[in-house]
């Protein structure tokens, strides 16, 4: 009975050993994590997905497979959509499970598998190549990306409370988005209105120069004629 507790003690400790060999990344260490020189494999997954359910001892197995061999540097990770929102939209994620590939800040999808073949053929065969990486605005890295990040954090957050609150929050923020076209257009008019003032000032002080401009010879004249 001892031996099979020993056997069973071994077992579960090679188990936690590959396990914690993928790193678990979150929206708080993300940024610290992934460097700009770093290749990465990151999975996205659900604890009530099936399909993240069997293809998790394959990512397993691929993690160990590239650990042995001369791509032992690129890191494997995983992300819990459930727990972590913000990486779940910054990467856009529509489907689980969902394995990408980074590699200076380059992102690419791969291709829905259940072999660790395949996971293993694209970084060692450098599949990714003939992938297009995701750029511009659906970047996870560019700005765009990380807003869409910060609001999918702020979703799950809100999605805390009750629905009256979420309605006063809503209600609260578009009485604002509705009175910033008022308060600029009433700025804007202002604005007119003080320019058209300058500008009646100053045409009158150009007709008062123009008349007295005007008047002179004239005055002139009469002084002439009188001296005369």
């Amino acid at each position: 009975m001892k031996y099979l507790d020993l056997v069973l003690t071994v077992i579960l400790a090679c188990l936690v050993c590959c396990k914690a060999a993928i790193v678990q990344i979150t929206d708080e260490n993300f940024t610290d994590l992934i460097g700009k020189d770093d290749e990465w494999l990151i999975d996205f997954y659900a604890d009530w997905c099936g399909y993240c359910k069997r293809l998790e001892p394959k990512y397993q197995a691929a993690e160990r497979m590239l650990s042995k061999s001369s791509h032992s540097h690129v890191k494997v990770g995983a992300v819990n959509v459930e727990t972590n929102p913000g990486l779940a939209a910054r990467f856009f994620v529509s489907r689980l499970p969902t394995i990408v590939h980074i590699k200076d800040h380059q992102v690419r999808s791969l291709k829905p598998t259940q072999r660790e073949n395949d996971i293993i053929s694209f970084v060692t065969m450098e599949e990714w190549r003939d992938v297009e990486p995701k750029s511009g605005l659906i970047s996870p890295f560019s700005l765009f990306g990380k807003m869409v990040g910060y609001t999918g954090k702020m979703v799950k957050k809100l999605s805390a409370y009750s629905p009256w609150t979420l309605i006063g929050v809503l209600t609260g923020f578009l009485i604002f988005a509705i009175s910033l076209p008022v308060m600029f257009s009433s700025r804007g008019s202002e604005e007119k209105e003080a320019a058209a003032q300058q500008e009646a000032v100053a045409d009158d002080t150009t007709k008062n120069a123009v008349s007295t401009s005007t008047k002179s010879p004239e005055l002139r004249s009469r002084k002439s004629k009188r001296i005369d």
